[in-house]
């Protein structure tokens, strides 16, 4: 039998019921662009991270450019982030006519390097004209990035953080007795409810939390045409609306998002207790942060090897991501070469996620670490 990557079956049978009674009332209403579903979704989330503001948008996309917008980025700024994501961190930058500053990453944890960045910073004081203007940390496969220091670092140096959360859904990071959600510490938190999230939606939506009021209320705008009323508008914007069937998909998913993620931290703490230490590394959880396990991910110098044969058991497994963005042929521009992020360049080489979702058991879990295990002592 299949071991599947992801589960969204089974994750539809749990909600359907309750899908079906707020599409009911979307009918009913003919509510279909906005209206009291979206209303209620980003009342819901923004209650649920403990920000100020939630504002839907149509993709993770989206929101991250509208975020970036919003805090003043556009034509000839830089934003540094990181190599090591999908191409929607850097695309969003490029959208607002701005450059992407790629920066190396901790091989620990996969996320941004902070002394990368104060390192970068400190050679830009001399060889950038204006100096980058904002941080976009990702929560790469659900970790939280190094919020507290990287918030620190950009107060000491007049930066914006934007945070890329898309694959981060109810990931903390616990500090001073706070628990602090990703998402929460920058002036914005960027999130995808791109179905494969831990709250995913049946097509593309997006969201924006901020605790600001003026950004919120300028994405706002930004979403929906630029628009003051009906027919006037302040600016230009864009058509990025959260679509009011998505919204009906998410409010019950969110209702059981800590549940969900509690239990990915189940099956990720049985993952670490039964995989081989010889043969494979695992990215570490600093002490303060809680990942939310969007995905389970190894490194090994023989990760073919690892995959065949998890493949050949029919345990469904993925690479995210086999090529950091400085290589990727649509950055081509930004002048960047092999060799110019070696931590990021090997762990592209040796990323395998295995499978992880709130419906895989314990024994399917064991089965995995059994394959691999294997595939390890046998080649």
């Amino acid at each position: 039998m299949t071991i599947k990557f992801l589960d969204l079956a089974a994750q539809n049978r749990e909600i359907m019921a309750q899908v079906e009674r707020g599409f009911e009332e979307i009918h009913a209403k003919t509510s279909y662009i906005g209206g009291p579903q979206v209303a209620a979704f980003e009342n819901e989330f923004a209650n649920f991270l403990g920000a100020r503001h939630v504002v839907g948008v149509s993709s993770g996309t989206d929101a991250l450019r509208l975020a970036l917008l919003a805090i003043g980025i556009g034509p000839g700024d830089e934003v540094i982030t990181t190599p090591m994501t999908f191409i929607a961190t850097a695309e969003a930058i490029v959208q607002t006519g701005a450059r992407p500053a790629f920066v190396d990453i901790d091989p620990n944890t996969g996320n941004l390097s902070v002394p990368e960045i104060a390192r970068y910073l400190e050679r830009a004081r001399f060889t950038s004209p204006n100096g980058p203007r904002a941080i976009l940390p990702v929560h790469l496969y659900g970790l939280p990035a190094a919020m507290i220091e990287l918030r620190d670092l950009a107060q000491a140096c007049d930066l914006k953080i934007v945070e890329d959360a898309c694959q981060a859904h109810g990931a903390r990071i616990n500090y001073q007795g706070q628990s602090l959600f990703a998402g929460t510490i920058g002036a914005a938190g960027c999130f995808s409810f791109y179905p494969g999230k831990n709250l995913g939606a049946w097509g593309e939506g997006g969201a924006v939390a901020t605790n600001d009021d003026a950004m919120a209320e300028q994405i706002r705008t930004l979403r929906d045409h630029g628009r003051l009323s009906h027919y006037a508008h302040s600016a230009y914007g864009y058509n990025a609306r959260l679509d009011t069937i998505q919204a009906a998909v998410l409010r019950p998913k969110l209702e059981r998002l800590e549940e969900w993620n509690a239990q990915r931290r189940r099956l990720a703490a049985i993952y670490r207790e039964t995989l081989p230490q010889d043969g494979l590394t695992l990215l570490s959880e600093p002490a303060g942060s809680e990942s939310c396990y969007h995905l389970f991910v190894i490194r090994s110098d023989r990760r073919d090897v690892i995959r065949t044969a998890l493949l050949r058991e029919e345990i469904e497994c993925g690479i995210h991501y086999p090529v950091p963005l400085h290589l990727q042929p649509a950055c081509r521009g930004l002048g960047y070469q092999h060799g110019d992020f070696p931590h990021a360049e090997a762990m592209a080489d040796s990323v395998l996620s295995l499978p992880m979702h709130p419906f895989l058991s314990e024994r399917e879990v064991m089965s995995v670490s059994k394959v691999v295990k294997h595939a390890l002592a046998t080649g």
